[in-house]
């Protein structure tokens, strides 16, 4: 019997981040610490303190995500889980993209129920910006004890931005030794400012030997302050054979404590960052600050971003593609600074800085609210 929830909705969304490699290139940590009331489908109802580290790392070719889970319930009893996922993505060819991924994992209630898990497999991803599908497979074994059983999945989807949210749609089919089962499911993402949405509903309309039926769970997160949220969760998830998972419900309320990926130094939640204009010293009009990519054959030494900014003495950028570090830019001519960064094709999140003033955006640019309740821009580098 494996304890502890974490959703399934998150799992689901972290697809569209693998899927748009770039938007999210950082590392961060979490600790969890709070209560969860669960009820297991035929067994008692049980209220438990839960410790849940997690670590997530992203890069435009790579996605490592690790959680761990400690629960004591008040029966004196205990249980452990952990599970590390990573995947490796292929350069861009048009809109595809390849994926190798895997996930392994293992837990353990009291000392007489364990498992453990160990799959891997490929994907292939049709994307744009704002859009996408995917179809993939993935092949492993799953081990209850000394009990090993081949486990095999197929799955197809798709995801849109759309309406400030991301929304997924996904259907997998998979095979536990001689347990069968197939789940529809749709799943959001939201988040404005310190308040984060995660939610999914699925129906398993056939199975063999892993029940039937309708479930959905939802996790709400608001940030206390740049280091500490509250997290709120609940719903009812399916029977899980490949994690050893029993169906069931829960509700449970954590504090989440984020060691802060790395960003460059701008102060943290403040209200939107207007972008201002760089005034000539004559007085005249302003003029905007712009960026742009130049269009150069030479990519195998990088891309080159111009940014025209007035009569800036000094000009910075910071971005996902810097890992979040101020790199300086070198002035040119007509007010134009450049700098050559290695940059692979796809879309990234970034600010501007003026003569050490306030992060901002360059005109004519998508601008996002970030984690931080700053504001970004995404840049498309093609």
């Amino acid at each position: 019997m494996r304890s502890g929830r974490p959703t399934r909705a998150t799992a689901c969304v972290a697809v569209t981040f693998a899927i748009t490699p770039g938007l999210l290139a950082q590392a961060v940590g979490a600790v969890d610490v709070g209560v969860t009331d669960v009820r297991y489908d035929g067994f008692l109802p049980s209220t438990a303190g839960s410790i849940s580290p997690a670590f997530r790392l992203e890069r435009p070719w790579a996605l490592v995500s690790a959680r761990g889970t400690y629960l004591h319930f008040e029966s004196g009893r205990h249980s452990l889980q952990g599970n590390l996922t990573a995947s490796l993505f292929t350069r861009p060819a048009g809109r595809l993209r390849g994926e190798v991924s895997g996930s392994v994992g293992a837990s353990r209630y009291a000392a007489f129920a364990s498992f453990s898990h160990a799959l891997f497999g490929p994907r292939v991803h049709l994307a744009g910006e704002r859009e996408g599908v995917w179809v993939g497979g993935m092949a492993g074994k799953s081990s209850f004890g000394q009990s090993p059983r081949p486990v095999t999945a197929f799955s197809v989807g798709t995801w849109a931005e759309r309406l400030v949210a991301t929304w997924l749609v996904s259907a997998t089919v998979t095979h536990v030794g001689d347990t069968a089962y197939a789940d529809i499911e749709g799943a959001a993402h939201w988040q404005h400012g310190r308040v984060m949405f995660d939610g999914v509903f699925g129906v398993r309309g056939w199975s063999r030997g892993a029940g039937h039926g309708v479930y959905g769970e939802a996790s709400a997160a608001f940030a206390v302050s740049a280091w500490l949220a509250l997290v709120v969760s609940g719903g009812r998830y399916p029977t899980d054979p490949t994690r050893g998972s029993v169906s069931g419900r829960y509700l449970g309320a954590t504090f989440r404590m984020t060691a802060l990926p790395r960003r460059a130094p701008r102060p943290q939640f403040t209200p939107r960052v207007v972008p201002r204009w760089h005034s000539p010293a004559n007085g005249s009009a302003p003029a905007p600050v712009t960026i742009e990519v130049l269009d150069c054959r030479c990519r195998e030494q990088g891309q080159t971003l111009l940014v025209r900014a007035g009569d800036a003495s000094h000009v910075e950028v910071a971005g996902d593609f810097t890992d979040w570090e101020p790199v300086s830019l070198t002035p040119g001519k007509a007010s134009s600074w450049t700098v050559t960064l290695p940059i692979a094709p796809g879309t990234y999140r970034f600010n501007i800085r003026i003569d050490g003033g306030e992060w901002l955006v360059p005109a004519g640019l998508l601008r996002l609210i970030d984690e931080f309740g700053g504001e970004v821009g995404l840049l498309t580098v093609r």
